[in-house]
């Protein structure tokens, strides 16, 4: 399960991190834990990566991502608090998942297409509304 201080990681002491980032990571993080903890009990394989010492990807970006940061979109989920990437080196995580479960724990994913060896998952729906989606 991940916790803040492995979301914000390196960037915990960020300016970019405000009182309302921090509740919307408390609710991303409480709805994924919840999601990762029924894919645990389904049978599903859910790593933790070596170099973030938890499940979150990468190395430096996989959580939270400051305003300036270059990975990713100006409005990314992840400098929101609203997203972030697991780590899922041989993709068992976005195998096992399906719209049901994203449902039930109110998520949101990028087509497994688009994250091979990750799995982003996001509180913040995305235009078309569908659970899995293309960036």
């Amino acid at each position: 399960m991940i916790n803040l201080a492995q979301y914000f990681g390196p960037h915990a002491t960020c300016a970019d991190r405000t009182p309302q980032i921090d509740a919307d990571a408390t609710v991303l993080l409480g709805r994924v834990n919840a999601a990762l903890a029924d894919l645990e009990k389904r049978g599903a394989k859910c790593p933790v990566n070596p170099k973030t010492k938890s499940q979150v990807s990468g190395t430096t970006f996989g959580g939270f991502r400051p305003q300036n940061c270059p990975q990713g979109r100006l409005d990314s989920s992840h400098k929101q608090g609203q997203g972030v990437d697991l780590y899922d080196p041989f993709n068992a995580i976005d195998n096992a998942i399906d719209d049901d479960l994203l449902e039930r724990h109110d998520l949101y994913r990028e087509h497994p297409e688009s994250t091979n060896t990750w799995c982003h998952l996001t509180t913040r729906p995305p235009k078309s509304r569908r659970r899995s989606f293309f960036p």
